[in-house]
């Protein structure tokens, strides 16, 4: 197998995604249909912010403390994706 020099790397490397102002809609009504079923097991859920192709979003009540977040996110990922046509990254909120 051939190595791939450094500086061949900078070429092929996918530029950055960022999420438009037009995208925020999208990303704002998806966590809108999942709030009920997140709520239904005493949780919530609500956009923090956006930077770049990270979406984070501030979980709390039962979220805080259950197993199942981060299958959560990853099913919420998942959903922004197919709705956006690009990947993105979904964390949970630092403060």
């Amino acid at each position: 197998m051939r190595e791939t020099p450094a500086e061949d790397l900078e070429e092929v490397a996918p530029a950055p995604i960022c999420i438009t102002a037009e995208q925020l809609p999208l990303i704002e009504r998806v966590i809108q249909e999942v709030r009920p079923r997140i709520q239904a097991d005493g949780g919530e859920i609500e956009l923090g912010a956006i930077a770049g192709d990270t979406i984070r979003v501030r979980l709390s009540g039962a979220c805080l403390h259950c197993s199942m977040a981060g299958q959560t996110l990853g099913g919420i990922r998942r959903r922004l994706v197919a709705e956006l046509g690009v990947p993105v990254r979904v964390l949970p909120a630092l403060d």
